[in-house]
């Protein structure tokens, strides 16, 4: 069996972790001697073959990959070899030093008469995330253009592009035989459709409306495929996973379960702790089980008593505290957080604050949805003035003043078409860090802290395969 074949084959799969794995895999074998011949001249015929702008990105995603990772130089053969050139697409090829061939793309501005089709609105928000209209709608109702019309237009014209299966089929032909209540896990060619209409017109917008183009290139990145910060992270199941999850009952039952993970993490990496983790750890076709777990400080003078203070940090669950976000290029890997001050983060009847919040939208790929947003816990860090987070070995090292202070691992669990939509994602992740440097600077003058755990299970239930799950909530509190 060619291996080549398969992983590029991979590529024009609807599943977003498949073509994510693929695009890595296709990376790596670019930059070893003996595999970098024969996978770049059949990426190169892949990538002259592609019909819509989104595809081209996704191909060109592999070469920046192989280039940042891999130390592999992209082939000045590359340059000629795009057929569906948008904002992005040149993006991607100037950081790798190449120069850009201008290609001919046939714009045309929306007919006045013309009118937006049903199927255009019907997938916004389905089979795709209603970003890339919103982004449209928004831009039309500042300039008065006609962003959401144009878009509009160009997915209507790009159904040309695959004219017997512009859909790649039904989603929910998969997901449907598990019952009702789940979310499919795809980006299909509808998505793929709707993202290069985006791209379309931000081209047009450009050349045709005069849209500045430095605004239109940080509109485009909203369509990159790949976070390039989480681009190198690896699904690699912790050694300190548990076996015996032992997360299926009361409180008392769920406590011990968190003890013994934080024991069997302790044995795994002595004196670090952990600062989250958040995964499925039962999947199956009648109960689903997710651990949410997340480290917190809490000064004295609060007003909740303990007994209570689950029940009031339960919110937290659902709003979170996320943090902002920077880069220094767009497609720098490293990711910079400025963390929050104590009293940005304090809950004030509790005196209480986490260690870890989610990761801000400034940079997402439309292919790692399933992490957001509750899967990419990072040190607050209140009191640090920076914090850079760059891909290191498949995770993600958190650094501080050249000292890495926290190591996020993620890994797959449960793969399949779908997901019961009450489930944040097939994946879990987990912050772990180094030593106790990442809370040094937590404490406020002239007070004493102390540490807990705050912890989620959601429990999945149901009697036969096609009945929807009923949910059950428990939150609870683990001091050290």
């Amino acid at each position: 069996m060619n291996e080549l074949r398969i992983l590029i084959a991979s590529l024009s799969w609807p599943s977003m972790s498949s073509r994510w794995w693929a695009m890595q895999e296709l990376a790596a074998r670019l930059g070893e001697s003996l595999t970098k011949t024969e996978t770049e001249s059949a990426l190169l015929l892949f990538l002259r073959s592609r019909k819509l702008e989104a595809e081209v990105v996704e191909v060109l995603c592999i070469f920046w990959i192989a280039a940042q990772g891999h130390d592999y130089t992209p082939s000045i053969e590359l340059e000629d070899s795009i057929p569906k050139p948008s904002l992005l697409s040149d993006i991607l090829v100037e950081s790798y030093g190449l120069s850009i061939t201008p290609i001919q793309m046939n714009l045309q501005e929306v007919p006045k008469d013309f009118e937006i089709p049903n199927d255009f609105e019907s997938v916004q928000g389905t089979d795709l995330p209603r970003i890339f209209r919103t982004y449209m709608r928004l831009l039309a109702d500042k300039t008065g253009l006609p962003f959401l019309r144009q878009m509009a237009f160009e997915w209507a014209e790009n159904s040309a592009a695959y004219p017997h299966a512009p859909y790649q089929a039904d989603a929910w032909h998969f997901s449907r035989p598990l019952g009702d209540g789940f979310v499919s896990q795809y980006s299909a060619r509808t998505a793929l459709r709707s993202i290069s209409a985006y791209l379309r017109t931000l081209v047009l917008a450009k050349r045709i409306w005069g849209m500045p183009s430095e605004l239109a290139n940080e509109y485009s990145f909203i369509a990159l495929p790949l976070h390039p910060t989480l681009a190198f992270l690896k699904p690699r199941l912790p050694d300190w996973f548990p076996d015996s999850p032992g997360f299926d009952g009361g409180s008392e039952q769920i406590n011990s379960a968190c003890r013994a993970l934080f024991a069997s993490l302790e044995k795994s990496h002595p004196g670090d702790e952990l600062i989250s983790f958040t995964s499925p750890v039962v999947i199956s076709m009648k109960l689903c089980i997710e651990v949410s777990i997340v480290r917190w400080a809490q000064s004295t003078g609060g007003r909740i008593a303990d007994e209570d203070l689950a029940v009031h940090l339960k919110p937290f669950w659902a709003r979170e505290q996320i943090l902002t976000c920077s880069k220094n290029e767009p497609l720098c890997t490293t990711t910079i957080l400025t963390p929050p001050s104590v009293d940005q983060l304090m809950d004030d009847e509790s005196k209480a604050w986490p260690l870890a919040g989610t990761l801000g939208f400034d940079r997402m790929g439309y292919l790692q949805h399933d992490l957001y947003p509750s899967r990419l816990y990072l040190p607050t860090a209140p009191g640090f003035q920076k914090i850079e987070v760059s891909p290191c070995n498949g995770r993600l090292e958190v650094i501080t003043k050249e000292r890495v202070i926290a190591d996020f691992c993620y890994w797959n669990v449960g793969w399949s078409p779908a997901r019961p939509q009450q489930l944040q994602g097939n994946c879990g992740t987990a912050l772990i860090s180094r030593g106790t440097a990442y809370r040094n600077s937590t404490t406020p003058l002239n007070d004493t802290l102390r540490s807990f755990y705050l912890w989620q299970v959601r429990t999945l239930r149901r009697d036969a395969t096609h009945e929807k799950f009923s949910e059950s909530l428990e939150t609870g509190i683990i001091f050290d």
